[in-house]
């Protein structure tokens, strides 16, 4: 495609800048194969992030002690062979946290879940206790 010869006029090249100009073929081809190859490596890293296994915690219940301790009992499925850790946290009643501790967890072959009991100092009294997120250990 040819430009007019009123867009390539000294005067308007200097105003504006020349005109643009467009992919050839080959360029278009290597557009396409770059656009692919990124779109391939990134549902191969979406499909590697899904499939890892997680851990999935379940609350029990919780005993409050009095303003200084409470007691939170959580269930963790953990597959087997992998290492994790769990956040268990204690809130007030304005769902501020009050206390807080890291438990770590594995999963075995003989069972696909494990019970814990822990025992949080806290510095007020809870109204509440449980697991706040688990995550997996290298």
């Amino acid at each position: 495609m040819s430009t007019p010869e009123s867009m390539t006029s000294p005067t308007l090249v200097t105003r504006y800048g020349a005109p643009k100009r467009r992919l050839d073929r080959r360029g278009r081809r290597l557009t396409i194969v770059l656009a692919l190859v990124v779109a391939v490596v990134a549902t191969g890293v979406v499909a590697l992030v899904l499939n890892r296994p997680t851990l999935s915690p379940k609350d029990v219940g919780f005993a409050v002690h009095g303003p200084s301790s409470i007691t939170v009992d959580f269930d963790v499925a953990v597959p087997s062979g992998m290492r994790g850790r769990c956040a268990v946290q204690a809130l007030d009643e304005r769902f501020t946290v009050v206390g807080y501790t890291e438990v770590d967890v594995a999963g075995t072959d003989d069972a696909p879940g494990s019970a814990h009991r822990v025992n949080l100092r806290t510095t007020s009294l809870a109204v509440n206790g449980g697991v706040d997120r688990c995550w997996s250990l290298p």
